[in-house]
C-alpha cells in the first residue's frame, strides 16, 4: 500500500489513496499530504471519517494546499477525506461496504475497503505521529457546537496536562471529557499509547463562520504544539470544561415535528423547556414540551425537523 509514500521525506509530497481502498467504480480516490520540515514534531490531521461531515473536508483540503515546508517546523500529514468513498456520493457510511468508519478500526490490512483505510492509518501513520487530531462535524443529521475532546496514555508522548493545555490553545469555549470508543480512530489511536484530539463542530448548512473557527482552532493548536509557525495570534482560554453522557441526551418519545426553544450552545437549567415536538397528525395542535434532563450547556441539537421515535432531539453537556 501507497509504496512510494516516506514519511521522512523532506519538503512536501502528495500521494493518492484511491489504490488502498480498491478500484471502485465512479471514485475519484483521496491526497494523503505529507510536510517535512525541521525537529519539530510530528502531527496527522484526519478529515472525512464520516462522508458527510464536509466541514473538515473542506478546511483541511485548504491547509493541505496552503502550509509550504516553510511553514511547518515538524511534519504534519493531511487526509482531507479518509473515506472518501462515502464523501464522493454523498454518504455517510461508504457506499460500497455499508460500513462505519468510525467503528472500524484498527481495520484489517486484507479486508474491506473501509477497513483497510482504517488499516493504512493505524499500521503506516500512527506508528511515525507525536498526536492525531480527527476533525470532524454534525454531519447531515445534526449541528454540534465548536469542541474538543482528547485522550492520552502514560505512556504517550503528549500527557494529559498537555493535552488539555492543547485543546484550550484551540479558542473554542468547550472543551468536552469524554470516555473513549475503541474502534473510533481516536479509540485505535490510545490503544497504540497515540495521543489524540478530536475537533467537533458544524452541520447541517455549511456556514462560513463555522468553517473559519474550525480553521483557526486548527492553526492555533498546530502553532501551540510546535508542528507549524504561529500564524494566528493566541486565544486565551475563557472557556468551561464538561462531560457529556446519556443522562443529558432527550430524545422523542414519538414521531414528530421539533420546534427548539433554545439555541445551540445557550447555558440551560434542569426541568427547563429546550423544545416542543409537535404532532404529525390529528386534530389536536397540542405540543409535548421537553425539558433539559440536566443542567448545562447545549451542544448538539437536530437538523431535522421530522424526528421518529427514539431520535435524538438534543444532548446538554454538564460543567466538570
Amino acid at each position: 500500500m501507497l509504496t512510494d509514500f516516506d514519511p521522512a521525506r523532506p519538503g512536501k509530497t502528495v500521494h493518492d489513496l484511491g489504490p488502498i481502498a480498491g478500484p471502485p467504480e465512479g471514485i475519484a480516490g483521496e491526497i494523503l499530504c505529507c510536510i517535512n520540515n525541521g525537529e519539530g514534531p510530528s502531527v496527522l490531521l484526519l478529515g472525512g471519517i464520516h462522508g458527510d461531515e464536509y466541514e473538515a473536508q473542506i478546511v483541511l483540503r485548504r491547509l493541505a494546499e496552503r502550509l509550504t515546508p516553510a511553514d511547518v517546523t515538524g511534519r504534519v500529514i493531511i487526509i482531507p477525506s479518509l473515506n472518501f468513498p462515502a464523501s464522493q456520493k454523498g454518504k455517510r457510511l461508504s457506499p460500497f461496504d455499508g460500513q462505519n468508519m468510525n467503528r472500524c478500526f484498527p481495520g484489517k490490512a486484507d479486508g474491506t475497503p473501509t477497513e483497510r483505510l482504517c488499516a493504512f492509518v493505524t499500521e503506516r501513520l500512527f506508528p511515525v505521529v507525536d498526536l492525531l487530531i480527527d476533525v470532524h462535524a454534525g454531519g447531515s443529521d445534526v449541528s454540534v457546537v465548536p469542541m474538543v475532546f482528547g485522550f492520552a496514555t502514560q505512556k504517550s508522548v503528549v500527557d494529559d496536562a498537555r493535552l488539555n493545555r492543547l485543546m484550550e490553545a484551540w479558542g473554542y469555549r468547550f472543551v468536552q471529557h469524554v470516555d473513549g470508543i475503541d474502534e473510533t480512530a481516536c479509540g485505535a489511536a490510545k490503544l497504540a499509547d497515540l495521543a489524540s484530539i478530536e475537533v467537533e463542530g458544524g452541520g447541517g448548512r455549511m456556514k462560513s463562520e463555522e468553517l473559519t473557527i474550525m480553521e483557526d482552532g486548527l492553526l492555533r493548536a498546530l502553532a501551540d504544539f510546535g508542528a507549524i509557525k504561529p500564524q494566528l495570534e493566541p486565544v486565551p482560554f475563557a472557556g468551561v470544561h464538561f462531560s457529556a453522557g446519556s443522562d443529558g441526551q432527550y430524545l422523542a418519545p414519538a414521531p414528530a415535528l421539533v420546534e427548539h426553544c433554545i439555541e445551540l450552545g445557550d447555558k440551560v437549567e434542569s426541568g427547563q423547556l429546550v423544545a416542543r415536538l409537535h404532532p404529525i397528525g390529528g386534530v389536536s395542535a397540542n405540543a409535548l414540551e421537553i425539558k433539559a434532563p440536566v443542567s448545562g450547556f447545549v451542544l448538539r441539537q437536530t437538523e431535522h425537523a421530522f424526528v421518529a421515535k427514539g431520535q435524538l432531539v438534543g444532548n446538554i453537556g454538564s460543567l466538570i
